[in-house]
């Protein structure tokens, strides 16, 4: 049976797999080598790449399940503001200057905190002025009678009747900030619009 061979990363000398050094999975023929790979820029780089990998690799084992909602949360929240960035706030119609900070947020009909079973649905969301959505605590009245002339009183007496309550997964947290991330990027990129 024929042994196995690596070549050295450095001088990239051929040597067997069993007498080879190995460092952060690089075979070295002699300590030599390795010093002076761990001290060129490629093995520096490659060094950082790795230290980056597993810091990240740390911080996903780290997360909560409320750190998922308020990433999913976000994602959601961005898609909504870039959809309905050509159209006015849906409680007052006013179109407000972009500026720093925004001056777009994500509304909800029903609330996220009340009916947390709908916070990711698109037909209880709609864009939003700030000064609607944070001072006039979401304009509830004129914010229904917009998302009536948008969906239909049908559509919105069905949703405000859905009291199922929806536990969410991990797994479809980590979905609807896929989802969300790429549509937004897509709309971006189609429609040239800023969030």
């Amino acid at each position: 049976m024929k042994s196995a061979t690596r070549r050295c990363s450095n001088c990239r000398k051929k040597i067997s797999a069993s007498d080879a050094l190995y460092g952060s999975l690089k075979a070295f023929c002699c300590v030599e080598c390795l010093v002076a790979y761990a001290k060129s820029e490629k093995g520096k780089k490659d060094y950082t790449k790795a230290l980056r990998k597993e810091t990240a690799e740390r911080k996903q084992k780290l997360k909560t399940k409320s750190d998922y909602v308020r990433e999913a949360q976000s994602a959601f929240n961005r898609y909504v503001r870039l959809r309905d960035s050509t159209t006015g706030c849906i409680s007052c119609g006013s179109m407000p200057e972009q500026k720093f900070g925004g001056t777009r947020d994500c509304g909800h009909m029903l609330s996220r905190g009340a009916h947390g079973q709908h916070k990711f649905r698109l037909d209880n969301t709609a864009g939003q002025c700030v000064a609607c959505n944070r001072y006039r605590s979401g304009d509830a009245a004129n914010f229904r009678a917009g998302m009536v002339s948008r969906w239909g009183l049908d559509r919105v007496e069905r949703l405000e009747s859905d009291n199922e309550p929806k536990k969410f997964t991990i797994d479809y947290l980590k979905r609807v900030k896929d989802i969300f991330n790429r549509r937004a990027n897509l709309y971006q990129r189609l429609f040239r619009v800023d969030d």
